[in-house]
């Protein structure tokens, strides 16, 4: 719903791959980053869903055009209850978001971390371990 209201394109970039996964619990951290992707976004932007393999591992990222991370909050942004003084003046949540997916994606023998963007917005990327 949001991703019409603020005529968002999605756009994907994924390669297959087949690895073992909790299907339902990695699911809701795709979800996650997809709907703060959203949620920070201006009208009109675009997301980048990119999922890529690699020769031991398989990176997810996800890409908006939303104000992007301040370097002083990239190394807690994954804290439990942590939210920017941006994020908590302008937007909703408790600030556990990232830390689940954090908590998910670690338990899954992976990691997950925030890369500065050029120009405006933030990429979120998650590895996972390949078999």
């Amino acid at each position: 719903v949001w991703i019409q209201s603020k005529k968002l394109e999605c756009l994907m970039d994924m390669e297959d791959v087949a690895i073992v996964i909790d299907k339902r619990k990695l699911t809701r951290v795709i979800d996650n980053l997809i709907s703060n992707a959203i949620k920070y976004s201006p009208s009109g932007g675009e997301i980048h869903v990119s999922g890529h393999v690699r020769a031991d591992q398989v990176i997810v990222c996800v890409t908006d055009q939303g104000p992007g991370v301040a370097p002083e909050d990239m190394p807690h942004i994954f804290d439990r209850f942590y939210r920017s003084q941006d994020a908590a003046r302008t937007t909703k949540g408790a600030g556990l978001g990232l830390y689940l997916a954090r908590a998910v994606v670690e338990a899954h023998g992976g990691r997950i971390w925030v890369e500065p963007h050029s120009g405006t917005g933030a990429r979120i990327c998650f590895s996972l371990p390949r078999p």
